[in-house]
Order: structure tokens, then C-alpha cells, then sequence
């Protein structure tokens, strides 16, 4: 179940950083991510409840908003460390 999560989570992120290159407003974009994960959870998971596919999609659009907070967070500090350099 661990990998399935993980592979979700990977695809939401996917689709919030694509959702941000065409121009749509980076808080907005994340917004996105919670119903995308409930969504996710419910077409492509086999749960025993509904509150534990609200439970899972809810895991797989924090878990895909905190990928996207990080990641930018490393970009920006890995491109402040190479001006500094220069």
C-alpha cells in the first residue's frame, strides 16, 4: 500500500507543478492538490470505506503540497548558494 501511495503522490505533484507552468497562481495550484488526492484515492485504490479513501487521498495531497514546498525550497536555496559562489 506504501508503494501505491507513493506512486499517487508522485502523480498529484506531477499535475501541480504542470498546473503552475500554465499559469495558474502557485496557491491555487496547491489547493488543487487535496480534491486530486480524494479523487485519486477513490478511482484508483481499493479501500474497505469511504473514510478510508478520504483518509488516503487526504495523505496523498498533503503529502504531494509538501513535495512541491520542498522541492521548491531546495531549487532556491541550491540557486542562492551558486550566485553566492560567483
Amino acid at each position: 500500500m506504501t508503494v501505491e501511495l507513493g506512486l499517487l503522490i508522485a502523480l498529484v505533484y506531477s499535475i501541480v507543478e504542470s498546473l503552475e507552468k500554465f499559469g495558474v497562481d502557485r496557491n491555487l495550484a496547491h489547493l488543487t492538490a487535496i480534491p486530486l488526492g480524494i479523487l485519486s484515492s477513490f478511482t484508483l485504490l481499493q479501500c474497505t470505506s469511504i473514510r478510508e479513501y478520504l483518509i488516503k487521498g487526504l495523505v496523498i495531497g498533503i503529502g504531494a503540497v509538501g513535495t512541491c514546498d520542498t522541492a521548491c525550497n531546495v531549487v532556491k536555496k541550491v540557486k542562492k548558494n551558486i550566485k553566492r559562489s560567483d
